[in-house]
């Protein structure tokens, strides 16, 4: 509900909403909810449930072996939210002279997944199509059959997504797993080799793209690192995750001949400078020893 107000604010106000594949989008279509939270499991069961019980009868839930039958029906390929919103979710999507990605990007994840439209395109054509034929009215012969059914069903959806959703391939964590530019929270990366990687997968972009912006590990607050060029987001927000206190990274387009103005929005009105925000500078260095909230 909120997505699509969101979505409909954006389009008359003259612009757009962009949402994108995260991991935990991944896990639930493939019918894995061990980070789901229980608040929202019971979201879906009143929301969903409820009306396709008038619609279907009850019996429909006995395929997903009592495994979040209303969150997997909708997440799942060619599910109830298929057509309305995850098709319109992207791997990764460039906005000016910003890419936004889940958790990252490498030159080896472009040149091997095809770039941003490949990936893209791989993903949407997976979650349009349904894997197995839906059973609403029940009919299994034993409890057996129905455990049997449903780890087919989560099978089925996960043999056939694409490597750019897995967890890993070959070694190399995804576009919506990796941890190389965030991770740790609230300093540099400890990988040595995250500038040369983010350095190569901007000019792999070949868009013109300064920066990548990310999510996937909550941080205490908004900021940079490598240079400007990695922006973490993820604030973790959600009671879920962290409590954190929701931050805005409002990026201002200066065309192509003019930088890029950047602030960071706090819930206390403030718009603050990006120099302030960056890691590998003093002044950030100064709000980490002494954080704010």
């Amino acid at each position: 509900r909120l997505l699509s107000s969101l979505a409909r604010q954006a389009n008359e106000a003259g612009g757009a909403l962009a949402t994108l594949w995260g991991n935990h989008e991944a896990l639930n279509a493939i019918g894995l909810f061990h980070y789901a939270n229980d608040g929202g499991n019971a979201e879906f069961e009143r929301d969903v449930g409820d009306t396709l019980d008038i619609a279907l009868g009850e019996r429909w839930k006995i395929q997903y072996a009592g495994n979040q039958p209303s969150r997997w029906a909708c997440f799942e390929p060619g599910g109830l939210l298929c057509d309305e919103m995850l098709v319109n979710c992207r791997v990764a999507v460039v906005i000016g002279k910003s890419v936004f990605v889940h958790a990252g990007l490498t030159k080896e994840h472009i040149a091997e997944f095809g770039g941003i439209s490949g990936m893209n395109n791989s993903v949407r054509d997976w979650i349009i199509k349904a894997r197995v034929p839906n059973n609403n009215v029940g009919d299994y012969k034993s409890t057996e059959e129905v455990i049997s059914s449903a780890q087919a069903r989560s099978k089925a959806a996960a043999d056939s997504m694409p490597d750019c959703l897995n967890a890993g391939v070959g070694g190399l964590p995804s576009p919506v797993w990796m941890r190389d530019y965030s991770q740790p929270r609230d300093v540099k990366p400890s990988n040595p080799m995250a500038q040369t990687m983010i350095d190569e997968a901007l000019r792999e972009l070949n868009y013109g793209v300064e920066r990548m912006v990310m999510g996937h590990t909550p941080q205490s607050q908004i900021n940079s690192v490598l240079k400007g060029k990695a922006w973490r987001v993820d604030v973790g927000a959600s009671s879920g995750v962290n409590s954190g206190k929701p931050e805005v990274l409002e990026i201002l387009h200066g065309g192509e001949e003019e930088d890029d103005i950047i602030h960071v929005l706090t819930m206390d009105g403030k718009r603050v400078c990006e120099s302030e925000r960056r890691v590998d500078s003093p002044e950030m260095s100064f709000v980490l020893e002494h954080p704010f909230f």
